[in-house]
């Protein structure tokens, strides 16, 4: 070590420490104890690895997934043929419609539920593959108004106005509500104002067109004088529209709400709708030409006193909030909307037909510098004034807002 003999791979070792000449030392130890040295051999942890785990690991299931998969895979193969053989020995028939149920149910469930197929060469298919059908809501719209079957509510359920088919359940989720009780449920204090102010405009015009987010004069010495009580209340509406591309092809019906405060949405549940408020442009053709976006806040039908004639039209309404459409946004590429008021800081409400009604609209709440702290996912839309209106929700809004701007631009 004095001459520097002792020298490792890379540099002079400069101790003399050798670990086989420590291990040495602990060989009588072993052997007095166990018989043999554990450090030299491994034989017996060898045998107790191969008796203790390799063995009964081989008697699992957990190895060899090549050929577990393609059995499993042939099993199923064979379950799927024999499916069809049973099948197609046990014969497939298209029911007859006659003699098929026509009930009507209140859960929105029930909208879902599979059609019945008129063509038998898919009813096979059908019966092989259980898929959800949509709901062809302008199907059902035409038979009701063309094949009525034992008592139907009047007006319909089911209409269609436009490109879009509307269906409400033939249940109301309230029935008999006193008008002033739904204002107060629904928090909607100009409820009666707007209700008259919309028959005043309605018994001059049977056609006109109602518009929205028009202020109301309010009648102090006169309060408003209605000429029913009681109406019936839904909490959603479904919404139908065909293909933008092809008026053939029946889009998946969008559940709209309106529903007032619970303990689930301490505000509400409301969403945005597009109304038309021109009748020289259609949805989605023209775009947001001709319509205005609302948010729903209460859907309607007036009830008749008892034993008195209907003077006015005879159809649903729907109390909305007007959201003022602004321009697109350099960096979100989206439609700002703002909330419409009153001098005082009230939103602007207004009644309009429920037949007005054309699409489902998603909005983002617009949210500024400082974050405030009441926003959550079900407080958000209430307590916010501004949003995007999100057009990138679905295919159909993009496609009917892009197309629109290119013609506005060429």
């Amino acid at each position: 070590m004095t001459l520097g003999a002792r020298t490792g791979a890379k540099k002079t070792i400069d101790n003399w420490y050798i670990p086989k000449l420590e291990l040495m030392q602990s060989i009588t130890a072993s052997t007095r104890k166990v018989g043999a040295l554990i450090q030299w051999s491994a034989d017996a942890t060898e045998h107790a690895h191969v008796s203790e785990i390799k063995e009964p690991a081989r008697q699992t299931n957990n190895n060899d997934y090549d050929p577990q998969i393609c059995r499993h895979l042939d099993r199923q193969d064979k379950l799927r043929r024999f499916g069809i053989a049973t099948t197609l020995k046990c014969g497939v028939l298209d029911p007859d419609p006659e003699e098929l149920p026509m009930d009507e149910g209140d859960d929105e469930d029930i909208a879902e539920l599979e059609e019945v197929s008129t063509d038998q060469r898919t009813a096979l298919l059908e019966g092989l593959n259980r898929t959800r059908v949509n709901t062809n809501y302008f199907i059902k719209a035409k038979e009701a108004a063309t094949v009525p079957r034992g008592p139907s509510a009047h007006p319909p359920r089911t209409f269609t106005t436009g490109n879009t088919a509307i269906h409400l359940n033939y249940s109301p989720t309230r029935t008999g509500m006193k008008i002033d009780d739904v204002a107060d449920e629904f928090n909607i204090p100009d409820l009666r104002d707007a209700i008259s102010n919309f028959l005043r405009l309605d018994a001059r015009n049977r056609d006109v067109i109602h518009g929205v987010g028009i202020s109301r004069r309010s009648l102090i010495d006169r309060p408003s004088t209605l000429p029913f009580d009681r109406v019936q209340v839904w909490h959603t509406v479904r919404l139908q529209e065909v293909s933008f591309h092809d008026p053939c092809v029946i889009l998946p019906a969008q559940t709209l709400h309106a529903s007032p405060p619970c303990p689930g949405w301490p505000k509400g549940q409301r969403d945005a709708v597009l109304i038309n408020v021109d009748r020289e442009y259609e949805w989605p053709q023209s775009g947001l030409r001709g319509h205005a976006v609302c948010e729903v806040q209460l859907i309607i039908r007036p009830m008749a006193r008892r034993g008195s004639c209907i003077t006015w039209q005879d159809q649903y309404l729907c109390y909305v909030h007007s959201l003022k459409v602004g321009a697109v946004h350099p960096a979100a590429g989206m439609h700002l909307l703002k909330r419409a008021k009153h001098g005082d800081g009230t939103p602007v409400g207004n009644i309009v037909p429920l037949k007005q009604m054309r699409a489902f609209i998603s909005i983002i709440p617009e949210l500024g510098a400082a974050a405030d702290t009441r926003l959550t996912k079900e407080t958000s839309a209430h307590y916010s004034s501004s949003f995007f209106l999100n057009k990138y929700f679905n295919k159909q809004l993009y496609y009917a807002l892009y197309h629109a701007s290119q013609r506005i631009d060429t």
